[in-house]
């Protein structure tokens, strides 16, 4: 048996998850909802952390009322060399996350810029001209219906849960998700925040003590300027756990063709159900992008003969299993999903700079 493995525990599984629904809770808010004492708690995550088989990392994806533009990029390599370029595209800030596939394209890789020209300068001077790139296919992400975010483990009880998140009544996948395409009045960020949102890419349980020593500002002042960027949903944080511990080993992508008039009832649909890690609707060959985790490559069969079952409007085209998540919402992950190292997602800053000038 793994040793990591061994030494996971539902006590370990069932902080993250807490986490998951209250990242930047007090260790003494979240000892009576565990029956854990603080201190063990902080012990156990600080275990967790150091050894990259759990993280929470803050991500900032919008400045001012504008949304960044974000897509999908499958890639076609040349034999023998889909793991370089893997590893080249997982340290660029842009990529936040690269999956190697099975089907018919090598790698797929979430992309996020600021404009649809950074998007074109990011894949011709970026992407295509890595070594071993053959071709590319792009879709951009137009609506987000359930973010990554919000995808939860399932350790903790219906009363914890609601002790941690404030609910009476539990609706345990509210529609929608928290990250949407359409600009709206209250997310905003100004770009002198954009440091402080980088600074929490690798650890969104930051003391505000030591960020208010780095960005010096007073506690008050920092307090208030996280608490505005995370209800303008310009700051969203993202618990995880190594996914070779979680349970949920398996990731797997399904592309699909949805009506128009029934994309909102299947993205509510595909929402509800349990293995559901993502859903977008996208411009491209096809207009609708499901990801799931699973525990066994055998459920990917079940999962899609379930959203076919439940959303009979939405035509399955294609379907396809990660060999190897090589980077997710940030971090580069080894084989079993544990993270190596965070790659700051300055998604704002000119993606081939070499080309800034070029048309």
């Amino acid at each position: 048996m793994n040793s990591a493995i061994s030494a996971m525990d539902d006590l370990d599984r069932a902080l993250v998850h807490a986490l998951q629904l209250a990242p930047r809770a007090s260790w003494e808010r979240l000892g009576p909802v565990l029956g854990a004492r603080p201190d063990t708690l902080a012990r156990r995550w600080e275990r967790l952390t150091e050894s990259g088989e759990a993280w929470i990392s803050g991500i900032g994806l919008r400045t001012g009322s504008t949304p960044p533009r974000m897509a999908w990029v499958e890639v076609t390599c040349s034999a023998g060399t889909s793991p370089a370029v893997g590893a080249a595209l997982a340290g660029d800030p842009h990529a936040l996350g690269v999956e190697h596939l099975t089907g018919g394209r090598d790698l797929l890789v979430f992309v996020a810029v600021p404009d649809l020209h950074a998007l074109y300068r990011y894949l011709s001077f970026r992407v295509q001209l890595i070594p071993g790139v053959v071709s590319t296919r792009s879709s951009v992400v137009t609506a987000v219906h359930y973010a990554p975010d919000r995808w939860r483990l399932d350790q903790l009880t219906p009363a914890q849960s609601d002790r941690l998140t404030g609910r009476t009544g539990r609706t345990r996948r509210p529609p929608g998700g928290p990250l949407s395409a359409a600009p709206s009045a209250t997310a905003s960020m100004a770009a002198e925040e954009r440091p402080l949102v980088l600074a929490l890419a690798a650890d969104a349980r930051r003391s505000v003590a030591s960020l208010a020593r780095e960005f010096a500002m007073s506690e008050s002042t920092l307090r208030r300027r996280l608490a505005r960027l995370e209800a303008g949903q310009s700051l969203r944080f993202s618990s995880a756990l190594a996914s070779g511990l979680s349970g949920w080993p398996v990731a797997a992508t399904v592309w699909a063709e949805v009506a128009e008039y029934e994309v909102a009832d299947c993205a509510a649909a595909a929402a509800g159900l349990r293995e559901t890690r993502t859903c977008m609707s996208v411009s491209g060959r096809w207009n609708f992008m499901i990801s799931a985790r699973l525990r066994t490559l055998e459920d990917l069969s079940r999962y899609t003969s379930d959203l076919a079952r439940r959303l009979p409007g939405l035509r399955i085209t294609d379907s396809a299993v990660s060999l190897y998540v090589r980077k997710c919402e940030a971090q580069e992950l080894d084989h079993e999903g544990r993270r190596i190292r965070t790659v700051a997602p300055d998604i704002w800053s000119e993606p081939a700079p070499e080309a800034s000038g070029a048309v």
